[in-house]
C-alpha cells in the first residue's frame, strides 16, 4: 500500500506534462464526478483515467494495491447503500426481522435492498474516478514540482511587473509533506510490528489481545513519526525555509506543446460534461 503515496520516477507521457496542467485536470475529474448523475457518464469519466495508467506502466506492487482501493471501495459503496437505500420498497431479502430482540426494534429491521447496490455501485465511480485521478498525480509528480505548481499556479504581468497566483508556499509544503509521510508511515508500522512479532508479540487471539498489541505498535510509531517531523523542521530551518517571502527557483514552469494540448483536452471534457450535466444529465437520482 505505500507504494500508492510514491513517486515513481519514469519517462511517461504524463511524467513530461507540467505539474499544473495535471493539477487542472484532476480539479476537473473531481468537478464532474460531482455534477455526473447518471450510471454511463460516471462508468465513462472513470473509465477515461484507465488509459493514463497504461501509458503510466506501474508497477507490480502498485497495481495491486490499486485493485485492492477499487475494490474496497466498490464493495463499501455497493453493501452500505444496498443496506439502507433510502428510496427502496421492497427489500430482495431479510437480514435482521424486525422481531429480532433489541437490534430488531431499534433499527425496524435490516433488508437487503437490490436498487440500493445498483445505486452504490455506480455511486463508487464518483470516488473511484477521482481518487485515480489523484493517484496518477501523485505518481507521476515529484514533490519538489508538486511544490512548485501550487505555489505558482499562473502568472501575471501588471505595469512591468510580475505576479504569481497560488497558495502560500508554506500550506504548499504541508500538502506535499503530508503526502510524503503516509509511505514512511507504512513503513514504520511493518518495520515495528515484524520486531514486535520477533520478540513473541502475539496477535492472534480475541480482540483484547488484539487491542493490546495496538497499543504496543502504535506508541513507537508516533514517538518515530514525531521524530521524523522534528528532523524535517530542522533541515527547513537550516536552508532558510520561510526567511524571504520573495523566492526563486532554478527551474522555471513553461507550459510545452504535450501540455497544452493535454490543457485543451482537459477543458473539452470538463466544458462537455459540465454541458451535459446542465441539459439533464447531472444530479443524484435514485435507480
Amino acid at each position: 500500500m505505500k507504494s500508492l503515496f510514491r513517486y515513481e520516477q519514469k519517462d511517461s507521457l504524463l511524467h513530461r506534462l507540467d505539474p499544473r496542467v495535471k493539477l487542472f485536470w484532476l480539479f476537473g475529474i473531481s468537478v464532474l464526478s460531482v455534477v455526473f448523475g447518471t450510471p454511463d457518464l460516471l462508468a465513462i469519466l472513470f473509465i477515461s483515467t484507465l488509459p493514463f495508467w497504461f501509458m503510466l506502466k506501474p508497477s507490480k506492487g502498485r497495481i495491486k494495491a490499486i485493485i485492492i482501493i477499487f475494490m474496497s471501495v466498490l464493495l463499501s459503496f455497493t453493501i452500505s447503500q444496498a443496506l439502507f437505500y433510502y428510496w427502496a420498497e421492497d427489500p430482495l431479502f431479510t437480514l435482521v426481522p424486525s422481531s429480532f430482540p433489541l437490534l430488531g426494534p431499534l433499527t425496524g429491521g435490516i433488508y437487503f435492498y437490490a436498487d440500493g447496490a445498483v445505486y452504490g455501485l455506480y455511486q463508487s465511480f464518483r470516488v473511484m474516478a477521482s481518487l485515480s485521478a489523484a493517484m496518477l498525480v501523485i505518481a507521476t509528480t515529484h514533490p519538489g514540482m508538486l511544490i512548485d505548481a501550487f505555489v505558482r499556479f499562473f502568472e501575471i504581468r501588471i505595469a512591468g511587473k510580475s505576479y504569481r497566483i497560488g497558495i502560500p508556499y508554506e500550506i504548499a509544503f504541508m500538502v506535499s509533506s503530508a503526502v510524503s509521510f503516509a509511505p514512511t508511515m507504512l513503513e514504520e508500522s511493518g518495520i515495528i510490528l515484524n520486531a514486535m512479532q520477533a520478540r513473541g508479540l502475539e496477535l492472534k487471539g480475541d480482540i483484547r489481545r488484539k487491542a493490546k498489541a495496538l497499543k504496543y505498535i502504535l506508541v513507537p510509531l508516533v514517538v518515530n513519526i514525531l521524530r521524523a517531523g522534528r528532523k524535517l523542521a530542522i533541515a527547513a530551518d537550516t536552508r532558510g525555509f520561510r526567511a524571504n517571502r520573495h523566492r526563486t527557483y532554478v527551474n522555471e514552469l513553461k507550459l510545452k506543446r504535450n501540455d497544452y494540448i493535454f490543457l485543451i483536452y482537459t477543458i473539452l471534457l470538463t466544458s462537455g460534461g459540465l454541458y451535459l450535466s446542465y441539459i439533464g444529465f447531472g444530479g443524484t437520482v435514485p435507480v
